[in-house]
């Protein structure tokens, strides 16, 4: 059987539903997987119809008829409706209705995964400005799908070409951002780098690097002492506790070039920006997102809602679609490792 591929709609006030359609009008995309969406029918049929996407949409009543259906007739893609309202707001702005369909839609994909319902989710962009407007206050897809899971520890493996990056801190000022890195939170953030990479990326021994907080990684405390009191601690202890090898800490300027060329499996680093920067210097068509805490296969692109271009017939879906290849791929190699 095909890879049971559920696939959220996205924050409905950007280019979530033109790019997901797009791609799921693509015969490739049909052909490699069962999808199924969560979302508002009524409103993706109206997208479609704007996009001029050629495409058939049929609701169902359960995920188990959505899959059956999927296989049954791969032209026609099944809809599953989510209980929220479907939004009537402006699109290009922020909305309470936008956040509240997009979060529903992340949960309810996130327990498909959980009871095996689903094999992955695919999740295009939703926007955090409109998730808080309606009341919830996640940094991100990867808190709502952590805190979903009921994990005490998950993060996200941003990748692009050979770069892996796990980011240490996530959606957070600069500044809490380095008050959060103590050694014992440095620490636990290289163990479960070191699961991303053996566990979702399928590599025994992976080289893992972690970069420096400061200039020239401190240069022995001359721009800082980041390195010497928390970061190197972190890497001896973990190599002590859990017998990880993590090498570190690196020049910020020299690591993620490494990484790009294949050097290392895994880069850490310690805040969102010093980890995206680099990342999306690389080829967005090829760029995705992986959730690492849980027993959940989640791939989302590496770009944002773009409230700016929706409805304009300017969206990418390259990206979106290459993130379902990968799910396919990785969900493949989770059935071969199970039947090992």
């Amino acid at each position: 059987m095909k890879p049971r591929i559920v696939v959220t709609q996205g924050d409905l006030g950007g280019i979530a539903p033109e790019v997901l359609l797009h791609c799921l009008a693509q015969q490739a995309a049909r052909d490699s997987c069962l999808p199924l969406v969560l979302g508002h029918i009524n409103y993706l049929q109206q997208v479609a119809e704007h996009e001029a996407i050629d495409i058939e949409l049929r609701a169902v009543d359960s995920a188990s008829s959505g899959f059956a259906l999927a296989e049954e007739c791969p032209t026609v893609l099944p809809v599953l409706e989510l209980t929220s309202p479907q939004p009537t707001a402006r699109i290009g702005v922020a909305h309470s209705q936008f956040g509240a369909a997009a979060v529903e839609a992340v949960a309810h994909a996130t327990k498909l995964c959980l009871s095996g319902a689903a094999e992955a989710m695919l999740t295009p962009p939703v926007n955090k400005e409109s998730m808080h407007l309606a009341g919830f206050d996640y940094e991100g897809q990867t808190q709502l799908i952590g805190e979903t899971c009921n994990s005490d520890s998950y993060g996200m493996l941003a990748c692009a070409g050979e770069l892996k990056v796990w980011i240490a801190t996530r959606h957070m000022s600069l500044s809490n951002a380095i008050s959060t890195l103590t050694v014992d939170y440095l620490l636990e953030q290289i163990r479960i780098a070191h699961v991303a990479a053996r566990e979702v990326l399928g590599i025994e021994n992976p080289r893992v690097a972690i970069a420096a907080l400061n200039p020239h990684a401190g240069e022995n405390g001359a721009f800082g002492i980041e390195e010497q009191t928390i970061i190197q601690p972190a890497i001896d202890q973990a190599e002590e506790k859990f017998g990880l090898t993590t090498i570190g800490p690196l020049v910020p300027d020299v690591i993620f070039d490494a990484g790009a060329q294949g050097k290392y499996d895994i880069v850490i680093a310690l805040y969102h920006d010093q980890a995206f920067i680099p990342l999306k210097m690389l080829p967005r068509e090829k760029a995705n997102s992986l959730f690492v805490g849980a027993d959940v296969l989640r791939i989302s692109p590496m770009h944002g809602s773009a409230y700016d271009i929706a409805r304009q017939q300017k969206a990418d879906a390259r990206p979106l679609l290459y993130c379902l290849q990968q799910a396919v791929r990785l969900v493949e190699q989770r059935r071969l490792a199970t039947m090992v």
